[in-house]
C-alpha cells in the first residue's frame, strides 16, 4: 500500500496536473501571436537558447506504448521503446506538442535516435546537436561549444531574432530559480517521512516540461514548497519502510511501471536520478560574460550514459545515496537501450562495493506484459532489505 499525502499538499499539487492543458492552449494561440514553438527530446538541448529567442520550448511525447506499432512500420522492432514511442507519436500525429512544433531539436545520445531523426526530418524541420562522447577533454568541450553556437544560429534563422548574452543570462536566472526550487522540494524527500510519493514527485518534475510562463511556474513551485514546509509529515511510528533510489533510463507518465511497483509493494521512492528526475536539475548554470561558453560547459556536464567514461553519474549516485539515506537502488533500464543497460554493471559494482547498498536491475519496456514478473522480483528485493 502506498502512503497518503497530506490533503493541503495534494491541493497544492493540483495546479501542476493542469499545466499540460494550459500549455496546449498557449501552443494553439502561438501562430496567431507570431510565436514559434520548439519541440525538445533531451536534457542536452539548452532551454535558455530557445526561450531567449522568444520561442516556447516543449518536451515531446515518447513514453507510452500505444504508438509503438505505428513506429514499427518504419523502424526495426529491436530499437528501444523510447525511440519507437517518440517516432510513433510523430508519425501518427497523436502528440499535440509535436503537431504544434515549428522545429524539432534532437541530439545524438545514441545511434538509434540519430537515425530516427533522419526519418523525422521528413515530417518537420529537425536540428540535430552532435554530441561528443567524452565530456572532459579540451577538444570535446570546443566541439560542443561549436554545436551550441550552431543551434543558436539555427534558432535565430527560424525566429528572425538575435539571441544576446543578456537575454541568455536572464533566462538562466529564471531556469536556475526553477531548478533550485525543484531541488529544495526534492531534498525534503530525504526526511524520515517523505512528504510526497515518488509518483507525485515524478509528476512534478515532468510538469516543468510544459510550463510556458516561467515566472508563474516558479511562483507555483514556491507556493508548493511553503505548503510542504508548513505541513511536514510527522515521523512514522510504524514499521520502517525501505528507502529506494531509482536510477536508469528516463521515466514519465506511461513509463513509470517500476516506480509504481516499488511503491505498491511498500517501498519509499525517496530520489530519482534518471533524466526525468534530478540528473538535469541538481546544479545551476554558472553565468559568465560569454553565456554560450557557460551553457556549453553546463549541458556537457550532464551525467548521461552516452558519455564514456561516465564517472559523473557514479559520483552523483554516491552523493544521492548518502543525502537521501537510501537503503537500496533500483536501476530501471529499457530493453535495447545499450548505454544504460551496459552501464548497469559499473553502477552496481560501484554502489555495492563503495556504498554497501544492494542494487536491483530491472530491464523492461513500455508493455505491461512483464508487470507481474517484475512485481515478484521487486517484492523479493524489498523483503530482503
Amino acid at each position: 500500500m502506498t502512503r497518503t499525502t497530506h490533503p493541503a499538499i495534494k491541493a497544492a499539487l493540483k495546479p501542476f496536473t493542469l499545466l499540460s492543458e494550459h500549455c496546449q492552449r498557449h501552443l494553439a494561440e502561438a501562430p496567431e501571436n507570431g510565436i514559434k514553438v520548439a519541440g525538445i527530446y533531451c536534457a542536452f538541448a539548452p532551454e535558455e537558447l530557445v526561450r531567449a529567442a522568444g520561442m516556447i520550448p516543449v518536451s515531446l511525447c515518447g513514453k507510452d506504448e500505444k504508438p509503438i506499432a505505428v513506429a514499427e512500420t518504419e523502424l526495426p522492432a529491436a530499437l528501444c521503446p523510447l525511440i519507437k514511442s517518440s517516432y510513433g507519436f510523430a508519425l501518427s500525429g497523436t502528440c499535440p506538442y509535436f503537431a504544434a512544433a515549428d522545429v524539432i531539436i534532437g541530439e545524438t545520445t545514441c545511434d538509434g535516435k540519430k537515425k530516427m531523426f533522419e526519418r523525422m526530418a521528413a515530417l518537420k524541420p529537425v536540428h540535430v546537436m552532435q554530441l561528443p562522447y567524452a565530456a572532459d577533454s579540451a577538444p570535446a568541450k570546443e566541439f560542443w561549444r561549436s554545436e551550441v553556437q550552431r543551434l543558436k544560429a539555427f534558432i535565430e534563422d527560424h525566429t528572425g531574432r538575435v539571441i544576446t548574452d543578456e537575454g541568455l543570462a536572464h533566462q538562466a536566472d529564471l531556469l536556475n530559480t526553477r531548478n533550485e526550487t525543484l531541488m529544495a522540494i526534492a531534498k525534503l524527500m530525504a526526511g524520515p517521512v517523505p512528504p510526497l510519493t515518488g509518483r507525485e514527485m515524478l509528476m512534478l518534475m515532468e510538469s516543468r516540461n510544459v510550463a510556458v510562463d516561467l515566472r508563474a511556474y516558479n511562483a507555483m513551485l514556491d507556493d508548493l514548497l511553503q505548503t510542504i514546509l508548513a505541513n511536514a509529515p510527522e515521523e512514522s511510528q510504524g514499521k520502517k519502510k525501505p528507502r529506494v533510489l531509482v536510477t536508469g533510463c528516463p521515466m514519465g507518465s506511461g513509463s513509470d511501471k517500476v516506480l509504481r511497483l516499488v511503491e505498491e509493494l511498500g517501498g519509499l521512492v525517496v530520489a530519482q536520478e534518471h533524466c526525468g528526475g534530478l540528473k538535469s536539475i541538481f546544479r545551476p548554470v554558472e553565468k559568465e560574460t560569454d553565456m554560450i561558453n557557460a551553457l556549453s560547459d553546463h549541458y556537457l556536464g550532464t551525467p548521461c550514459a552516452c558519455m564514456s567514461p561516465n564517472t559523473r553519474r557514479l559520483d552523483l549516485l554516491k552523493d544521492l545515496v548518502t543525502q537521501f539515506r537510501a537503503d537500496a537502488v533500483v536501476d530501471a533500464t529499457l530493453q535495447s537501450c545499450h548505454p544504460y543497460t551496459v552501464e548497469h554493471t559499473t553502477v552496481a559494482d560501484t554502489l555495492e562495493n563503495e556504498c554497501d547498498i544492494p542494487v536491483l536491475h530491472v530491464n523492461t519496456g513500455y508493455s505491461p506484459s512483464d508487470t507481474e514478473q517484475i512485481r515478484i522480483r521487486v517484492e523479493a528485493f524489498l523483503e530482503m532489505i
